[in-house]
């Protein structure tokens, strides 16, 4: 295959700037696309983990189950907005058959193979762009509410993520304590996950790597891409801006994603997960590393500019208002946690791109091999974004990554 001089890579989330810093590897012109500044979408809103104990596929039968609870529960993570059940139709079906043994161990096997490729890719592109300032490497806690929990999570899901490689330490209250002494006691115990490492800023993260695209020869192009096609071999790309052509293009935009792959004859079943995140004024209040609270699906992170918590997977559109609920028991977990209500100094709600498999999309477009897919890394993305853009770096170049690839196929769904 011809190697390309120009690429366009459509959304500068962090997926799509990762992939762009490993496509100028290649020495070819890329150009960023994306309608908002880089890191400003779902990129700016996560709880800044890269997750390595995240190997487990979400859909199971036991997960299955547990949705109409989780649904009914008011105060829960879980919610859905009535208006956009008709766009879950598609990805509950899938979901569903994702659900069986077989599709579970395979989920799991492809997710720890992306894992164990990610921290050496991370290392790389924070390296290359002086991001590592904004790493930090304390680890981890996973924290659980009663015993009984803790102890079914130890013999469940905890011990399975052990099987898959991921290194914890098992820790009673006092322990915990002892290592964040600012923590209320909500919990009976937890883990420590010693290799998850976390950022400070995300959007910090994202703009360091956006300054050294560009310092690097990478343009930035502010444009809301409508449409792409083929044309005489080219990639056509055409936006509020105008229409621009390229040799090849890959397709990061999250849950747009689905969008621009259906123009191209596509079909996937991604739905939009939002997620929240509050920042707490804590000038008297400290921790030294994220700490989840399993029970409630929440996670919370030291910050440069304050400690933020994340969580909640409400589907619906991306476009709809902020949900006041989800605010609201998100500020009580909080208050929980920290054992007293703090001040809220800003809030924020994003879209997860979510795919029924748990399995993110990579790889070219059947009938349209000069474009490539790279998005629906759903709680993962920051996790798998540095190994994704060099996944799909080495595909372009003409690598054989067949074998590794096929498990995240755009058309594995058809």
């Amino acid at each position: 295959m011809t190697q390309p001089k120009t690429i366009a890579v459509i959304g500068a989330g962090i997926v799509g700037l990762s992939t762009a810093l490993w496509l100028q590897k290649l020495g070819v012109k890329v150009t960023l696309v994306d309608r908002n500044e880089p890191g400003l979408g779902t990129s700016f809103g996560n709880a800044g983990l890269f997750a390595d104990y995240g190997r487990l596929p979400i859909a199971s039968y036991s997960q299955l189950r547990k949705i109409p609870g989780m649904l009914l529960d008011k105060r829960g993570p879980l919610s859905m907005q009535l208006q956009y059940a008709r766009h879950l139709m598609p990805y509950g079906w899938h979901f569903i058959k994702a659900c069986t043994t077989e599709k579970y161990l395979h989920g799991r096997h492809a997710l720890t193979s992306l894992q164990l490729t990610a921290p050496a890719a991370d290392d790389a592109l924070l390296h290359e762009t002086g991001a590592s300032k904004l790493v930090q490497h304390n680890g981890c806690l996973a924290l659980f509410s009663t015993k009984e929990g803790f102890e079914a999570a130890l013999e469940g899901h905890l011990h399975e993520r052990e099987e898959q490689g991921v290194r914890m330490q098992v820790l009673s209250a006092d322990e915990v304590h002892e290592l964040e002494p600012h923590l209320s006691r909500f919990h009976a115990g937890g883990v420590i996950y010693p290799d998850t490492r976390f950022t400070i800023s995300p959007v910090e993260l994202s703009r360091t790597y956006a300054r050294h695209f560009v310092a690097q020869g990478g343009k930035l192009l502010q444009d809301e891409v409508a449409t792409v096609s083929d044309a005489n071999g080219e990639c056509v790309v055409t936006g509020t801006q105008g229409t621009h052509r390229f040799d090849r293009t890959v397709i990061c935009a999250g849950v747009a994603g689905a969008r621009l792959a259906q123009q191209l004859g596509v079909r996937i079943p991604l739905v939009s997960e939002r997620g929240y995140h509050l920042v707490l004024e804590a000038e008297d209040w400290h921790l030294t590393r994220p700490v989840g609270w399993l029970d409630y699906a929440v996670f919370m992170t030291p910050m440069e500019d304050g400690i933020r918590i994340a969580g909640m997977a409400e589907f619906a559109d991306p476009d709809a208002p902020q949900g006041e609920k989800q605010t609201e028991i998100m500020r009580d977990t909080a208050a929980k946690m920290m054992g007293k209500t703090p001040a809220v100094k800003s809030s924020w709600v994003g879209s997860r791109p979510s795919t029924p498999d748990s399995l993110p999309i990579i790889g070219r477009v059947p009938g349209h091999p000069n474009f490539t897919l790279a998005f629906g890394h759903g709680h993962l993305g920051l996790t798998l974004a540095a190994t994704t853009g060099k996944l799909v770096a080495e595909s372009i170049q003409g690598k054989d990554l067949d074998s590794m690839l096929a498990p995240f196929a755009p058309a594995r769904f058809h």
